[in-house]
């Protein structure tokens, strides 16, 4: 899917009149809002156990989600980071490449959203072909990310101006890396 460019989503924006300081935090905590209740609504609660299951027992948790992706991926680092958990973010920064430590007994979150980053695709495939358990949070069922063999949980953001925000992005991993805690924390305890 091809977005607008951001030149072109300004002038859209100007356009309209809903360019103020003022609109635009109203119009953004409004989708927010929206999205959040639509993941609500939508989640498919079994497949959320079973990625909070898969996550739970994974040795190292694998974390990949570029370009509008990346807060919510730097997020799950700083969860797992947080709580304990081995977690590697693969951010491509420096060019540093981390494939090399995906291994059987190991999962991977990978996060990608319309239009999909080539570099976190790759690397899931990657996670894939080596045996990695991977939870993809995309948008559609046509992404790259749905194509694998993973547990996929959709997130959907509704624009303000074609902007997409990250609201129900960053609930869900909240949700998810949360659950995983306490899932982790109840078998380590016995219960």
């Amino acid at each position: 899917q091809k977005w607008p460019n951001y030149a072109t989503r300004l002038t859209k924006l100007r356009d309209s009149g809903n360019d103020t300081p003022a609109a635009l935090l109203a119009e953004f905590a409004e989708a927010g809002r929206n999205s959040i209740e639509n993941l609500a609504r939508t989640v498919d609660a079994a497949l959320l156990d079973e990625a909070v299951a898969m996550l739970a027992q994974a040795r190292t948790i694998h974390l990949v989600g570029n370009r509008r992706a990346f807060p919510v991926a730097s997020y799950l680092a700083y969860s797992f980071e947080k709580m304990g958990f081995p977690a590697i973010l693969h951010s491509g920064v420096g060019n540093l490449k981390l494939d090399h430590l995906l291994a059987r007994g190991d999962a991977m979150i990978a996060i990608s959203f319309a239009p999909y980053t080539a570099d976190t695709v790759e690397l899931a495939e990657e996670a894939e072909r080596r045996g990695v358990a991977i939870v993809a949070l995309t948008d559609l069922p046509t992404s790259p990310l749905a194509r694998l063999d993973a547990v996929r949980l959709f997130v959907s953001e509704i624009d303000v101006g074609a902007f997409r925000s990250l609201s129900a992005a960053l609930t869900l991993a909240m949700a998810l890396s949360v659950a995983v805690g306490a899932h982790r924390r109840r078998h380590e305890n016995g219960k």
